[in-house]
């Protein structure tokens, strides 16, 4: 199981030492059988490594660019990442879908960049509230998991059996995100089961076992988190508001103890 914090563009620099502090202070998170990972502001990475490297805590960054190096400003390589220690990256956010226009087709490229650069990438998929609403999330859900893995399909069969152990999924309802509002447990159970459904066709030649575990992004909190890790399809959290403090991260992390 897999405990992830995503920090967003947060905390500002005067806090982000103490922040760090706390998660390193918490046995529930150095201590926990989930694997926890941290994803920081890229400005950051430097004191990730500092701060982290003598724990069980892996980190990375929210964005890598698909080209190693050149002229693209204010971005980042998967490359770079690595060599901060980040061994992380997240692919397909919604906030970067919606803010920043990225395609499926840019979110594929940069997908297979990084794992070719030896990072683990969380693929983020989810639909929004009027998808939800007209009753057409999975179709939605399919034509982006489909489009974003496009360039990961097209390597050859050896190649995606040998790194699809760095691919993880994120199911992140995007009226879920930063709203309060969380999918009910039937509405993760019935999406993670379509998800799953989606990765058995498209690596049908694998086994079972080989599948990427999804994620459930959408408001998680401690006071929530249980029934939805207890799910037998969930195979961890992607938290968003609630990493920002350490005490409920860490309920967080315990909450997946329980349950592994």
């Amino acid at each position: 199981m897999i405990i992830a914090a995503n920090w967003k563009m947060n905390p500002q620099p005067s806090d982000v030492a103490s922040l760090f502090a706390g998660y390193c202070g918490d046995q529930r998170i150095t201590q926990a059988r989930a694997e926890i990972l941290c994803f920081v502001p890229s400005c950051y990475l430097a004191m990730a490594e500092q701060a982290l490297k003598k724990t069980t805590i892996k980190w990375g960054a929210q964005n890598c660019h698909p080209e190693p190096s050149g002229a693209y400003t204010g971005e980042v390589s998967a490359e770079m990442i690595s060599g901060f220690g980040g061994s992380w990256v997240l692919a397909g956010h919604s906030e970067r879908r919606s803010g920043f226009g990225e395609t499926d087709e840019f979110i594929s490229a940069k997908l297979v960049a990084a794992i070719k650069a030896g990072l683990n990438v969380v693929l983020c998929v989810g639909e929004p509230k009027e998808r939800r609403e007209r009753g057409t999330q999975n179709q939605y859900v399919a034509t982006q998991l489909a489009a974003s893995l496009a360039a990961f399909g097209a390597e050859t069969s050896d190649w995606q059996a040998a790194h699809l152990k760095q691919l993880v999924i994120a199911y992140e309802p995007v009226w879920a995100i930063g709203t309060g509002l969380v999918a009910t447990t039937v509405q993760i159970d019935d999406m993670h089961t379509h998800i799953h459904a989606q990765l058995e066709q498209r690596f049908a030649s694998l086994q079972a076992g080989a599948m990427p575990p999804i994620l459930y992004g959408g408001s998680v909190k401690d006071d929530n988190a249980r029934d939805i890790l207890t799910l037998p399809l969930v195979g961890g959290a992607l938290v968003g508001g609630a990493s920002l403090s350490a005490s409920s991260f860490a309920a967080i992390a315990g909450c997946a103890d329980m349950v592994i």
